[in-house]
């Protein structure tokens, strides 16, 4: 079967898969974060069902434009999406769980990625078991679960 989706792994290494994968090949890699070498997952779905070196360079760039991904250790990590929205404009969000974190006050926790880190609010934090059925849902669904807070990154 072609795949669906590619996930991206902080080393540079991309796997093709597609949304009948089973559920280990999707979380398992979550459970290897550790905020340094192992800092962050990607996964994107593809503009339509084919092999990533079968898609036009502008297929490939429309694919890599939106995603769901994880930066962090498995202990602790932040999740974010990255879509189109109906205007046309990609937006990035940082995913919570229950009510949008307040962006000037509720950043109190801190998670490491690679060199960098960023503060986020505790409803922010995900352990790799509890990112995993939200990789899940994105890779079976195209979206993140209900209910999730998407509070919106600016840059």
């Amino acid at each position: 079967m072609k795949p669906t989706h590619v996930y991206e792994f902080s080393d540079g290494t991309t796997v093709t898969m597609d949304s009948g994968m089973p559920t280990r090949f999707v979380t398992h890699p979550l459970t290897r974060l550790n905020g340094g070498t192992k800092k962050h997952i990607i996964l994107s779905r593809l503009v339509r069902q084919e092999w990533l070196d079968d898609l036009s360079e502008h297929e490939r760039d429309e694919s890599l434009s939106s995603f769901l991904q994880a930066g962090g250790s498995a202990d602790a990590m932040t999740l974010e999406v990255r879509r189109k929205e109906a205007d046309g404009a990609y937006r990035q969000y940082v995913l919570g769980r229950g009510e949008v974190a307040d962006a000037a006050g509720g950043a109190d926790v801190e998670i490491a990625v690679g060199e960098h880190s960023y503060r986020v609010a505790q409803n922010e934090v995900f352990t790799a078991e509890a990112a995993g059925t939200v990789f899940l849902h994105y890779l079976r669904h195209n979206e993140v679960p209900a209910g999730m807070s998407l509070r919106e990154l600016v840059r």
